[in-house]
């Protein structure tokens, strides 16, 4: 045959691909190598990709569970031990998968995020503090710090998960605040003169240490108003940050009196800051310009906050280059399965109709389904297959395999064949088939037998499928195997139903119409969407019980400790101006409000309120702004401002997407609240009457 083509003028389509086949398997044989040739690629192969779907169903009885670790450990050993030909590529996903590496990505995550962030600590401290006592007091608190709050999570909580982790990255934050004010306060008591170490201790934390316990119950109140929700991510990093912030308190009027009673007081430095000095002194004098654009621009902000909307697909948490995140989003493309899909359980068959016309409806995929359609139009199509391919797929005599001496003539003669067609095939490509044919001819009789066997036996495989494929019948749903009927059927008779979404649903305003339109035409229709929408719920109720219970709790404690209204005001202030400019940004970014980063703006009370304590008890205590700007505090509240600056800055690198939200809107946040508190809130406490008076 293949001879009768290259003496065709025109050659049948493909014969220089079917050609350059079996040369090529020849060179493989005369090389020694497996020479066998898939004709299923090569003749049935079609312009897409092919997708073959597995699905594995974990073991519910008699052995324990294995982790999500190790079946994924175990399912990538598998995988790497087969022979897997070079064009077939394996991935893993599903609930499994995406738990797993969504693990993954936010350990790592943190583990980068929390050494990136003490090399930038110690580059902030390095040119701030210039001192070796304090870097090494801050550190070594730190050290002992996150061991302790590691210790404490694991008796309270028993585990990190993958919310809770974040505070590893916030303890250095807390801890170097508090290292600071006390450190910075007990150098400048050694500048002013104070000798005796006791002595310049005792007066540092009688000058720090209503601030900073105030600073660690308000905290810890903006943390615990996490603990009372449902949300069990949230409430386990309420529980651990408040203990956190506990360690960080005792640690500070603790350890580090020991440790500078031990090491010595730090050399003498400059305490204040002049650049800021000279700029908050410029708006003093434009104090009611200062006051009007900073409410014009909260009010701004705050139509800009109002545009944020709420992503409750945990999908957006997961780093979206993982394995089982793109696999996922490959199956959704091609319209083949879907985590984002709905499911309908009924007593028998339904008609879905009404839902399969809804726009975001891409298909309803019911049990009756499973069986084709239109089966008398495709029997009578088979039937003239059958009739047309009937010589070629049931000979009237069948030849035997030839022997060695006769393969060895025939492959000679399609040799000297492909040398006389030029015509046929381009001249360079028949001389080098040729060449290779000539190889394997002159190979001994079993291994070019073998080489036969090698060409053939997956032809002869396809050409008997062939023939059971064109001999077939109309079959109905019993007619299936067992094992598919039973994933879509149950003993009872009742029906599970797949609606698929037509629209992206990554895009959460997608996936909501999506839901919304199908349950109310099918309102038992159930599944992952509606699902996360259910917790979706549970988290903004979480959310707005968590703010509830900082803003209040932070409030009375404030209150009830400075007992004036205005100085809670003033600390409070900072913090509202804050939350709603950071959304703001979160909106022109479009980065929206996530399961992860809805914590944001509770954090943002409980961790912001520190610098307003700071700098409005240091004014209370002064007198005035002069010597408030020439303390130590306004330094402090920048350098360990920048500090936190640096570690949600290095966590928002992170591969998992819900971490990474959450470090790029608090590096915004803190952004913002370091302008607020150390430029803005001494500007509207110069315009207070005098705060002895007040106390």
């Amino acid at each position: 045959l293949l001879e009768s083509g290259l003496q065709s003028e025109s050659p049948p389509a493909g014969l220089a691909n079917v050609l350059q086949l079996v040369a090529d398997s020849a060179a493989r044989r005369a090389a020694g190598e497996n020479a066998h040739i898939s004709w299923t690629d090569e003749l049935f192969a079609g312009d897409s990709l092919r997708y073959q779907l597995v699905y594995l169903k974990p073991q519910l009885r008699g052995a324990a569970p294995l982790s999500d670790a190790e079946l994924v450990g175990r399912l990538r050993g598998l995988l790497e031990g087969l022979a897997l030909p070079a064009a077939v590529s394996v991935s893993l996903t599903g609930e499994i998968p995406l738990q797993h590496e969504e693990i993954e990505a936010a350990v790592g995550g943190v583990t980068v995020a929390g050494w990136l962030s003490l090399a930038l600590l110690f580059v902030v401290l390095l040119v701030g503090v210039r001192s070796g006592k304090i870097i090494a007091a801050t550190f070594l608190m730190l050290a002992v710090g996150i061991i302790w709050t590691s210790a404490y999570a694991m008796l309270a909580v028993g585990e990190y998960n993958t919310l809770s982790l974040v505070f590893i990255v916030m303890f250095f934050g807390l801890g170097v605040d508090f290292a600071l004010h006390f450190s910075l306060r007990y150098q400048e008591a050694v500048n002013r003169g104070v000798r005796n170490v006791t002595a310049a201790l005792a007066q540092s934390t009688a000058s720090v240490g209503r601030a900073i316990s105030l600073c660690t119950l308000t905290t810890a109140i903006g943390f615990l108003g996490f603990w009372p929700t449902a949300y069990e991510g949230l409430a386990d990093l309420g529980v651990i940050s408040a203990g956190g912030m506990v360690v960080a308190w005792f640690l500070t009027f603790t350890f580090l009196p020991a440790f500078y009673a031990v090491a010595g007081a730090p050399r003498a430095h400059q305490m204040d800051l002049p650049t800021s000095d000279r700029v908050v002194s410029g708006l003093r004098k434009r104090r009611g310009w200062v006051v009007g654009v900073v409410a014009l621009g909260g009010t701004l902000a705050a139509l800009v906050a109002s545009k944020s909307n709420f992503d409750y697909s945990v999908l957006a948490l997961k780093d979206p280059r993982s394995e089982s995140m793109l696999a996922l989003r490959e199956l959704q493309r091609e319209g083949l399965t879907t985590d984002y899909q709905l499911f309908v359980v009924t007593p028998g068959a339904m008609d879905f109709s009404t839902a399969a016309a809804l726009p975001v409806v891409e298909e309803v995929r019911t049990p009756a389904a499973l069986v084709p359609d239109a089966q008398q139009d495709k029997l009578f199509v088979l039937e003239d297959l059958q009739n047309l391919l009937f010589s070629a797929l049931h000979p009237a005599r069948a030849r035997p395999a030839p022997r060695a001496v006769e393969l060895r003539a025939a492959i000679n003669s399609l040799a000297a064949s492909l040398a006389d067609a030029p015509a046929a095939l381009d001249p360079q490509l028949a001389a080098g088939l040729s060449r290779d044919l000539h190889a394997v001819a002159d190979a001994d009789d079993p291994a070019l037998l073998a080489w036969q066997s090698e060409v053939t036996a997956n032809l002869l495989r396809e050409l008997q499928w062939l023939r059971r494929a064109l001999h077939v019948s109309a079959i109905e749903f019993d007619d299936l195997p067992a094992v598919v009927r039973n994933r879509v059927v149950n003993a009872d008779g009742e029906q599970l139903s797949m609606i698929l979404p037509s629209q992206d649903i990554a895009r959460v305003d997608a996936l909501s119409a999506f839901i919304n339109s199908v349950r109310a035409e099918v309102p038992t229709a159930t599944g992952r969407p509606v699902i996360e929408w259910g917790v979706g719920q549970i988290v903004i109720n979480a959310f707005r019980e968590a703010l509830l219970f900082a803003v209040v709790g932070i409030g009375l404690v404030l209150l009830l400790t400075l007992r004036r209204l205005s100085s809670v005001t003033m600390i409070l202030l900072p913090l509202a101006l804050t939350a709603v400019c950071a959304f703001a940004v979160g909106v022109l970014l479009e980065q929206p409000v996530n399961m992860a980063n809805i914590l944001v703006l509770p954090l943002i009370f409980g961790l912001g309120v520190d610098n307003g304590i700071h700098v409005v008890d240091r004014y209370l205590g002064e007198g005035d702004v002069d010597h408030l700007m020439h303390s130590s505090t306004p330094r402090a509240v920048m350098l360990s401002t920048l500090t936190t600056i640096g570690a949600f800055a290095a966590l928002s690198l992170s591969a998992h997407a819900g971490t990474a939200s959450i470090g790029l809107l608090l590096t915004v946040s803190v952004g913002f609240l370091l302008i607020f508190t150390v430029f803005l809130l001494p500007v509207l406490l110069a315009g207070r009457p005098a705060p002895r008076a007040e106390i």
